[in-house]
């Protein structure tokens, strides 16, 4: 079975993912922050609280519970905060993410699961969304979202 890191884990998607995989037996370590999050969410697993900008921690935890797989659902998503600070979403949501990514190889981890949004294509042209649709999106929280895909 495999050992899961779980990328803000204790929010309202990540902590489901968590509970859906510690029902299926995986072992789950999930990184939150608790910025957005709850630890009380966090219903199974290890629980660690710090920042993915940790990079020191990010390697601690990848060696400690020896991380086969990485799900990733840490990431600023308010649209008009993005917009009046975009700095900290593409710190965050880029520049974060790219360590992690950083770590992962470093670590020889090559299996992620991404938490993507529908901002990334923008105004739609046609309905439903594809993933054939062209990405263009309006706003940075989407910019990042789409650096990162």
């Amino acid at each position: 079975m495999s050992n899961v890191l779980i990328m803000g884990g204790a929010g309202y998607i990540g902590s489901h993912a968590n509970l859906l995989l510690g029902e299926r037996n995986y072992s789950t370590v999930v990184l939150d922050n608790l910025s957005k999050g709850h630890q009380w969410a966090v219903l199974c697993g290890k629980f660690v609280c710090g920042d993915m900008a940790d990079r020191p921690l990010l390697s601690d935890i990848f060696k400690e519970y020896a991380i086969d797989v990485v799900m990733h659902f840490s990431a600023f998503s308010v649209v008009e905060e993005s917009v009046i600070n975009p700095l900290k979403y593409y710190r965050n949501n880029v520049a974060n993410t790219l360590q992690l990514l950083e770590v992962m190889i470093e670590q020889g981890v090559k299996k992620i699961v991404f938490s993507s949004t529908a901002a990334v294509y923008g105004e739609p042209i046609y309905m439903p969304i594809d993933e054939e649709h062209s990405t263009i999106p309006t706003n940075p929280y989407g910019k990042t979202k789409l650096a990162i895909e």
